[in-house]
């Protein structure tokens, strides 16, 4: 009989998926950050370091939504481009505010927990998509 829906023992495998997205994105990072002495990052809160910092982030946000609105209207058929263009800029984001946090914080362990969230980052964006497959 066909099955219809989401597969039987979908939900519990997004859960253990979720709460290693969870870990691996939110506490290791936390580990890092309090290991090797770096500022404290406030939960859901984005401070910009200088007008430099906001104004290029505020660029990079406004070419992302630009381009996904773009790709979603080409390349219809083809979702995953989108999510692809999705993990590029978010990789490409954090890669700019680490640039910023090495060039301009006093504190330049900031950089090196920033460094390490793209790569956790990434990965796990990439586990998600083999996950989805």
């Amino acid at each position: 009989m066909d099955h219809y829906g989401f597969t039987p023992g979908f939900w519990k495998e997004f859960i253990i998926i979720m709460g290693a997205v969870v870990f691996v994105v939110g506490g290791i990072p936390a580990i890092i950050r309090r290991r090797i002495g770096a500022d404290k990052k406030k939960w859901f809160s984005y401070n910009h370091i200088n007008e430099f910092h906001k104004k290029a982030d505020r660029t990079l946000r406004t070419i992302f939504v630009i381009s996904v609105i773009a790709s979603l209207i080409i390349f219809v058929d083809k979702p995953l481009i989108v999510l692809l263009l999705s993990i590029f800029f978010s990789v490409s984001q954090l890669g700019f505010q680490a640039y910023v946090e090495w060039r301009f914080m006093e504190n330049r362990n900031n950089f090196k927990v920033s460094l390490v969230e793209i790569v956790l980052i990434f990965v796990t964006l990439i586990g998600i998509l083999l996950w989805l497959e």
